[in-house]
């Protein structure tokens, strides 16, 4: 199916311009690549011990995209103290608690094995979105009820949500989508990603849209045994990459139906091979300096216990310079 590029898209009116989504043909349709995708599902494969893991390096965080605030590390806060007013210091921390328990109760909420997802799951979502904001939305936990357009020309122009009026079934119908067996068939990456991709495309809110888009993709990670990195992994990736994120996306949209996916998804699954590369080099210079704590705490105590034993005068001579070469 095709695109027109050049119809008005109804309820709309202003929004369509040449290159936009015409949204009486949107469906969630889709076409991957699988064969260019495969040496990104086998790097990230290769790595699934460190996905699995719960270690964190500690330069991790929630990163958020420029329509919305950066919570910096605690760490960050204490250097920056002498600079900012103590209202901006309570302001960030109160942001970093909230964006806390809302991370805490995603992860407890979709637990491998837990229920599938539903609207009502995206709508207290949303509500908490707003909670760690500080700001109340106008219309937190509702579908928004007008128009919303998104982009820049650095990135492509500008792309429309959905129509407000089809907002109701369209997200009926993305939550069966992201919980159907289609997309569950696919690699966690490639089945977050995808769920990425839909959201922002309708852009169901009036505000913490990109938020959000990031809760639903590491609410599925976590679903599929990605224990301790969905917050982070494509977060980061798509903060430092900013710009080719959003033209990949405009991309997509501009393109005929169905939405190839393809270039999308293998620009998140690099994010998170990338991201899985560091937390494996983290861990194992976790593993190798407790392995040097360890050695150098037994080769500590048997100098001590030499000593000891010196001093009780039960070592033979030259028995202490021998025993000292050991670790």
């Amino acid at each position: 199916m095709q695109t027109s590029r050049r119809k008005r898209a109804p309820d709309s009116p202003g929004l369509i311009d040449s290159g936009m989504l015409y949204w009486p043909e949107f469906d969630f349709d889709f076409r991957l690549d699988i064969h260019r995708l495969l040496p990104h599902i086998a790097a990230i494969q290769a790595y699934q011990e460190a996905a699995a893991n719960r270690v964190r390096p500690p330069q991790w965080r929630e990163q958020s995209l420029p329509d919305e605030t950066e919570i910096p590390p605690p760490d960050l806060l204490a250097q920056d103290r002498l600079q900012e007013a103590p209202i901006e210091i309570r302001k960030q921390q109160v942001l970093i608690r909230n964006a806390s328990l809302t991370q805490a109760w995603v992860r407890e909420r979709f637990a491998p094995g837990s229920a599938p997802f539903s609207l009502a799951d995206i709508f207290n979502m949303h509500r908490m979105v707003a909670d760690e904001s500080g700001v109340r939305y106008k219309s937190e936990g509702l579908l928004r009820t007008s128009g919303v357009q998104v982009g820049r020309r650095e990135v492509g122009g500008l792309h429309a949500g959905a129509p407000p009026d089809r907002l109701p079934r369209l997200m009926d119908r993305y939550v069966r989508f992201i919980n159907g067996n289609h997309l569950r068939s696919l690699p966690p990456v490639i089945h977050g990603l995808v769920a990425h991709f839909f959201f922002t495309t309708i852009h169901p809110f009036d505000d913490g849209n990109g938020r959000l888009c990031r809760l639903v993709s590491a609410a599925i990670l976590f679903q599929r045994g990605y224990s301790g990195h969905g917050f982070y992994a494509l977060s980061n990736y798509f903060y430092d990459n900013q710009i080719k994120y959003h033209s990949l996306l405009h991309r997509c949209w501009q393109q005929p139906l169905p939405f190839d996916l393809t270039p999308f998804a293998a620009f998140g699954m690099e994010g998170m091979t990338l991201e899985l590369q560091g937390i494996n080099s983290f861990i194992k210079m976790k593993l190798n300096r407790s392995v040097d704590r360890e050695t150098s705490a037994a080769a500590r105590k048997r100098r001590r216990n030499l000593r000891r034993l010196a001093a009780l005068g039960r070592l033979h001579p030259g028995s202490e310079a021998l025993y000292s070469k050991g670790p």
